[in-house]
């Protein structure tokens, strides 16, 4: 099938009968000619295989073993027996796949226990599942918001909620990065009879920033704003339950509705918002992530179900991913190499230009630590960063070497590209 349609059709990138192609963007996407040359300074935004857990020491599909600062298991529970084992009970019992939306027969008793649990740590009246955290935001706020109404988005928030924003019938309006004064001009100049939905990210994902919860949920009930909050990096990281930056600024119940994706600390794959019951109502009802997408595959669903129970046994966890952050960010900066300041589990390292944060990656990589290399249009021009992430289950061991051979790989590859500009 594949061979038939490429002899018909065997100059995709020079156009159709004369007609521009419509492909072209894709074909002419440089960050895309980057990922075809493995020997780019810029290849580090390949995906690179595992052949494992993402643990804190993980095999990579090259045999090697190396110090895993690259993935969202925050509280180390992709690989834990009990979560595990939860799955493979439900992969038994219900099977691969739901093979249907939730509105139809997609719904297991799995999916309502998730649900009603979420519900419970976040003390709100319901919670919504989705198949992804991308879903969960476009099911929010594309089902959110008259054509006359307005999102005040701040500018640093996840590309899904960039994306989701603009899928909604209200105007999307950007405010700066974490600028007070910013929102506060944008509720200023807004008429008081139209709905206004301000949407923060509570840890920011490329840098580790967390949003001034405290003082923008006073903006929003000073102007009677709606309040939503992107918790994927907060839940299992921040707050003494762990349930996010809303919970560590003591605001949570100030918050209309919160997001967060399973993939990280909950060790699996979806998404979930957490709201009141009619909200959460009016999303199964109109929102096409929900209704037009097959339900959570159950072995998802029951992986979440028990990290999200050991996370409340065990509150511990987050406490010891805290001390972690701190002595990373410490020896980082013991080594040259500060991050920028935060209190996530992310820990951002700049590395300014794109070659040398490619660079940076690569020999870091090489020397047995894998980092995220992460570049425009994830972060601003010219403001490249090293990405690490830390779990629960690190070893202080594990993290002071890691530290010692990022710092030294960043100053490295400045020393190199500056041999080169030279050159």
């Amino acid at each position: 099938m594949t061979e038939g349609l490429t002899a018909a059709r065997p100059d995709l990138t020079g156009g159709l009968r004369g007609r521009r192609d419509p492909f072209a963007p894709l074909h002419e996407n440089p960050l895309a000619a980057m990922k075809r040359d493995p020997h780019h300074p810029g290849s580090a935004s390949l995906a690179v295989p595992t052949a494992g857990a993402p643990l804190p020491v993980t095999r990579y599909a090259d045999g090697r073993d190396r110090i895993n600062l690259g993935t969202g298991n925050y509280l180390g529970l992709a690989g834990d027996p009990r979560v595990v084992a939860a799955a493979e009970a439900a992969l038994h019992r219900y099977g691969t796949s739901t093979s249907g939306s939730r509105v139809l027969n997609g719904t297991s008793g799995l999916h309502l226990e998730l649900e009603a649990e979420l519900a419970d740590v976040y003390g709100t009246e319901d919670a919504v599942l989705t198949s992804s955290g991308v879903n969960a935001n476009v099911a929010l706020l594309s089902t959110i918001c008259s054509p006359d109404d307005v999102l005040l988005v701040d500018s640093h928030v996840h590309a899904s909620l960039h994306a989701a924003a603009a899928a909604s019938r209200g105007t999307v309006q950007r405010w700066r990065h974490n600028d007070l004064g910013s929102l506060l001009q944008r509720l200023e100049a807004l008429d008081p009879r139209v709905g206004a939905v301000v949407v923060v990210d509570g840890v920011y994902s490329m840098t580790g920033e967390l949003a001034p919860l405290v003082e923008i949920t006073e903006l929003c009930e000073q102007f009677g704003a709606r309040l939503v909050v992107d918790e994927a990096h907060g839940l299992g990281v921040l707050g003494e339950v762990g349930v996010g930056a809303g919970e560590a600024f003591g605001v949570l119940d100030r918050v209309d509705a919160v997001t967060i994706a399973l993939s990280k600390s909950l060790a699996s794959v979806g998404g979930a918002i957490m709201t009141t019951r009619a909200a959460a109502d009016g999303i199964r009802a109109a929102a096409m992530p929900y209704v037009f997408s097959a339900g959570n595959d159950p072995a998802s669903v029951a992986a979440a179900l028990a990290s999200v129970r050991i996370l409340r046994a065990e509150p511990e966890r987050v406490r010891r991913l805290r001390d972690n952050c701190a002595l990373l960010r410490a020896e980082l900066t013991r080594h040259g190499a500060a991050p920028i300041v935060g209190s996530g589990a992310v820990v951002a390292v700049p590395t300014g230009v794109d070659e040398v944060t490619g660079t940076a990656w690569r020999t870091a990589f090489d020397a047995g630590v894998y980092t995220n290399a992460v570049a425009y249009p994830a972060v601003p021009r010219g403001k490249g960063v090293l990405r690490l992430t830390v779990m629960a289950t690190h070893t202080e061991d594990q993290l002071r070497a890691a530290a010692e051979i990022v710092a030294a790989s960043v100053h490295r590859a400045r020393e190199t590209v500056q041999v080169r500009a030279v050159a």
